[in-house]
Protein backbone atom coordinates (compact mmCIF):
# COMPACT_ATOMS: atom_id res chain seq x y z
CA UNK A 1 0.00 0.00 0.00
CA UNK A 2 2.94 2.65 1.06
CA UNK A 3 4.65 1.55 -2.45
CA UNK A 4 1.59 2.53 -4.62
CA UNK A 5 1.28 5.91 -2.45
CA UNK A 6 4.99 6.26 -3.30
CA UNK A 7 4.20 5.41 -6.62
CA UNK A 8 1.01 8.26 -7.21
CA UNK A 9 2.92 10.94 -5.07
CA UNK A 10 5.90 10.64 -7.42
CA UNK A 11 2.59 11.87 -9.84
CA UNK A 12 2.84 15.16 -8.68
CA UNK A 13 5.36 17.00 -10.19
CA UNK A 14 3.15 15.68 -13.52
CA UNK A 15 -0.36 16.98 -12.42
CA UNK A 16 1.61 20.55 -11.46
CA UNK A 17 2.94 21.09 -14.93
CA UNK A 18 -0.05 20.14 -16.76
CA UNK A 19 -2.64 22.58 -14.41
CA UNK A 20 0.31 25.43 -15.38
CA UNK A 21 0.11 24.69 -18.86
CA UNK A 22 -4.13 24.35 -18.40
CA UNK A 23 -4.11 27.98 -16.59
CA UNK A 24 -1.72 29.17 -19.48
CA UNK A 25 -4.55 27.86 -22.51
CA UNK A 26 -7.17 28.94 -20.30
CA UNK A 27 -6.26 32.85 -20.63
CA UNK A 28 -6.44 32.67 -24.43
CA UNK A 29 -10.02 29.78 -23.88
CA UNK A 30 -11.83 30.28 -26.53
CA UNK A 31 -14.93 28.80 -28.59
CA UNK A 32 -12.92 27.22 -31.04
CA UNK A 33 -14.12 24.02 -32.28
CA UNK A 34 -10.88 21.99 -32.71
CA UNK A 35 -10.05 18.94 -34.98
CA UNK A 36 -8.53 15.98 -33.15
CA UNK A 37 -5.08 16.52 -34.68
CA UNK A 38 -5.16 19.71 -33.56
CA UNK A 39 -6.41 19.63 -30.15
CA UNK A 40 -3.45 17.31 -29.90
CA UNK A 41 -1.32 19.77 -31.18
CA UNK A 42 -2.59 22.35 -28.49
CA UNK A 43 -2.09 20.15 -26.10
CA UNK A 44 1.04 18.04 -26.91
CA UNK A 45 -0.29 14.80 -26.65
CA UNK A 46 -0.74 12.76 -29.54
CA UNK A 47 -4.04 12.13 -31.52
CA UNK A 48 -4.09 8.40 -29.75
CA UNK A 49 -4.32 10.05 -26.79
CA UNK A 50 -7.21 12.37 -27.71
CA UNK A 51 -9.11 9.24 -29.22
CA UNK A 52 -9.03 7.54 -25.42
CA UNK A 53 -10.49 10.94 -23.70
CA UNK A 54 -12.89 10.36 -26.20
CA UNK A 55 -13.66 6.88 -25.31
CA UNK A 56 -15.23 8.76 -21.88
CA UNK A 57 -18.99 10.13 -22.60
CA UNK A 58 -18.17 12.98 -20.29
CA UNK A 59 -15.99 14.35 -22.87
CA UNK A 60 -18.52 16.94 -24.85
CA UNK A 61 -18.11 17.02 -28.48
CA UNK A 62 -19.50 18.36 -31.87
CA UNK A 63 -20.11 15.99 -34.90
CA UNK A 64 -20.12 18.54 -37.96
CA UNK A 65 -20.92 17.76 -41.91
CA UNK A 66 -22.85 14.77 -43.90
CA UNK A 67 -19.83 12.74 -42.75
CA UNK A 68 -20.26 13.55 -38.54
CA UNK A 69 -16.54 14.15 -38.27
CA UNK A 70 -15.83 14.73 -34.50
CA UNK A 71 -14.42 18.47 -33.22
CA UNK A 72 -14.18 19.48 -29.30
CA UNK A 73 -14.91 22.90 -28.26
CA UNK A 74 -11.39 24.32 -26.71
CA UNK A 75 -13.68 25.71 -23.88
CA UNK A 76 -14.43 22.35 -23.53
CA UNK A 77 -11.39 20.47 -23.78
CA UNK A 78 -10.08 22.59 -21.36
CA UNK A 79 -13.06 22.49 -19.34
CA UNK A 80 -13.10 18.99 -18.97
CA UNK A 81 -9.21 18.26 -18.41
CA UNK A 82 -9.18 20.78 -15.86
CA UNK A 83 -11.95 18.53 -14.00
CA UNK A 84 -10.29 15.37 -14.39
CA UNK A 85 -6.79 17.03 -13.39
CA UNK A 86 -8.57 18.02 -10.19
CA UNK A 87 -9.81 14.57 -9.41
CA UNK A 88 -7.02 12.65 -10.83
CA UNK A 89 -6.77 10.78 -7.51
CA UNK A 90 -10.07 9.70 -6.99
CA UNK A 91 -10.15 8.20 -10.60
CA UNK A 92 -7.22 6.23 -10.18
CA UNK A 93 -7.90 2.65 -10.86
CA UNK A 94 -8.32 0.32 -7.78
CA UNK A 95 -8.35 -3.66 -7.09
CA UNK A 96 -11.10 -5.07 -5.68
CA UNK A 97 -9.74 -4.03 -1.80
CA UNK A 98 -9.73 -0.81 -2.42
CA UNK A 99 -6.11 -0.19 -2.67
CA UNK A 100 -4.69 1.83 -5.61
Amino acid sequence: MNERFEELKSLVPYVEKYMELSRYLWKDQGNHLLSIPAAASLLGVSRETIDLWLLDPELPRVFVGTSKQVRLQQSDLLNYLNDKAKHWYTEAPRDEWGDY
